[in-house]
């Protein structure tokens, strides 16, 4: 792992988790790519939440419950944009991802809104 950043983790964290905390809600949404780290740190008696994940469920049933859900069936297609450096965000969103992308990340100007 990278020591820096294991460093800097355990610096911020243990007085949190010498506080006695059960549940460490990762609220940021680069988070998950210090869940390990985090993990590590704070120990199996520390509950982690990934907040998009719960996002995620949260949009899943409210779908559900107004009936808007996609019918089960072959994947759809999903289009990624981007304010800033699309090609690099196209990197992080396949490592996210755990796949290739198939489409170039579309580039988006958020100052015409």
């Amino acid at each position: 792992g990278d020591t820096v950043v294991e460093t800097v983790a355990r610096e911020y964290l243990l007085p949190v988790k010498e506080s006695g905390i059960d549940t460490l809600i990762l609220g940021c949404t680069h988070y998950p790519l210090l869940h390990d780290v985090v993990a590590e740190v704070m120990g199996p008696e520390v509950t982690l939440i990934d907040t998009g994940e719960e996002a995620a469920w949260e949009l899943k049933r409210t779908l559900r419950a107004m009936d808007l859900l996609a019918p089960e069936g072959p994947a759809g297609r999903a289009t990624l944009c981007a304010s800033d450096q699309p090609e690099h965000f196209g990197v992080m969103a396949a490592y996210f991802l755990g796949e290739s992308l198939t489409r170039p990340v579309q580039p988006v100007d958020i100052d015409r809104y």
